[in-house]
């Protein structure tokens, strides 16, 4: 790489070389701790009294419902000696995409649509990827749900006795076993559902996310319970101590949730473009692009561009450089940032690993990996591989990735969980 340009990279902050992975480490350790105790720092670390116990039994159906974003999935997972399958899947919109409803209508909608798949013993696991409270008794209580859903009142509704009074409206007699997690719940058990009872879940879409499993001695903030470890959802996006440059922190400045979720501004697919159009104006500035270019450049990089482009794949990218010297600037620019955020991400979850390896885990800890901007972008999931052998040891994890990771970690939890 040019000097010149190296340089001015690191003068935007979004250079790898700007991150010093061995103290991040140690300040998500420190935030981690923090958040364990109740005590003031960035990430939440809520408890979610769900745990990594009991047996997944071999050939029991059971019924799941994934409800998150604007889609609804209702199917029936059974796991086998092979594996776990997919007996059916119905997809539909989410209630409350098409018009306000009420919260009943909702769980009625869940209801009508998960029936055809419940299994004699009742058991259902809801995947409620929205902001809900996890109870002690296993309840979960609705916080918000997004914007893209209109349900009227669900904040402050039980989500398991809302669906319990559904279905006794629909006329169902069987016990029910119904367990709640989300999205990164479901991820983390996912990697549970080959036999394991460690793991840790990450997310690195549009937004990111980290879980794992925690001894229950070290989560202070919370009473005794009757269960030695106990699943955190780290809320990891919200880690405050993360090292921003100048182009993160006027992303942050100009952002609706402005001195929030800083790392997640840094490393996931809702920012990373923006990241790259501020710095491609900057490089054009400095004289790095010509003014032909600097013309013709978005305000914002779509993620699925950039990853054709480094693909030498022709697109959008491909059309507005304007000579093969500032196609090379760009390249070189869409690579350092998506290394720097396989090497953030790398630095989160060795730190995971790390507090897993402390707590008593022999093996390789198996890293259950979902979301589009790490599995579809090559540079940040090589940058991220790669860390973690650098900053967790080669022998000390595995990726796990698998389609309908959340369906399947979803039905393990109403197992183990």
């Amino acid at each position: 790489m040019d000097r010149r340009l190296y340089e001015e990279f690191v003068r935007l902050g979004v250079h790898p070389d700007c991150i010093d992975a061995e103290n991040l480490i140690q300040s998500i350790y420190e935030h981690m701790d923090m958040g364990l105790s109740g005590k003031t720092g960035s990430m939440m670390m809520i408890p979610s009294y769900l745990y990594a116990e009991g047996r997944i039994a071999e050939g029991e159906p059971v019924a799941v419902i994934d409800a998150g974003g604007t889609n609804l999935r209702a199917a029936s997972v059974v796991f086998t000696a092979d594996g776990p399958q997919v007996l059916a899947l119905e997809k539909s919109p989410m209630p409350g995409t098409h018009g306000r409803i009420s919260v009943q209508q909702m769980f009625d909608e869940f209801v009508r649509r998960i029936l055809p798949f419940m299994p004699e013993s009742g058991r259902l696991a809801l995947c409620f990827s929205y902001a809900f409270e996890a109870l002690p008794d296993g309840e979960a209580r609705i916080i918000t749900m997004s914007k893209e859903v209109e349900v009227e009142d669900a904040s402050g509704t039980l989500i398991v006795d809302g669906m319990k009074k559904a279905f006794r409206r629909a006329g169902y007699g069987t016990e029910l076993h119904i367990i709640v997690v989300n999205d990164t719940a479901g991820v983390l058990y996912s990697a549970l559902a080959s036999g394991e009872n460690e793991g840790i879940g990450f997310i690195l879409g549009t937004g990111m996310n980290t879980a794992y499993f925690e001894k229950t001695s070290r989560i202070g903030k919370i009473g005794p319970v009757q269960h030695d470890r106990m699943m955190i959802n780290m809320e990891s996006a919200y880690f405050s101590a993360a090292p921003a440059g100048p182009v993160d922190l006027l992303i942050d400045c100009t952002s609706r949730n402005r001195g929030e979720a800083v790392f997640e501004k840094m490393v996931s697919g809702a920012y990373l473009g923006k990241t790259a159009a501020i710095c491609a104006k900057e490089l054009a500035g400095a004289g790095f692009l010509s003014g032909e270019t600097a013309e013709r450049m978005p305000e914002e990089f779509l993620m699925a561009d950039i990853s054709s482009f480094l693909r030498n794949v022709s697109g959008s990218v491909s059309e507005i450089c304007s000579s093969s010297s500032d196609a090379d600037v760009l390249a070189e620019l869409f690579r350092v940032i998506e290394i720097r955020a396989g090497k953030m991400t790398a630095a989160l979850v060795a730190t995971v690993i790390k507090r897993i390896k402390e707590n008593g885990f022999q093996g390789a800890v198996p890293v259950a990996v979902n979301g589009s901007t790490v599995l579809l972008n090559e540079h940040i999931l090589g940058s991220f591989t790669d860390g973690l052998e650098k900053y967790a040891g080669a022998d000390s994890f595995r990726i796990v990735t698998m389609d309908n990771d959340t369906l399947f970690g979803s039905a393990a939890a109403a197992f183990l969980g």
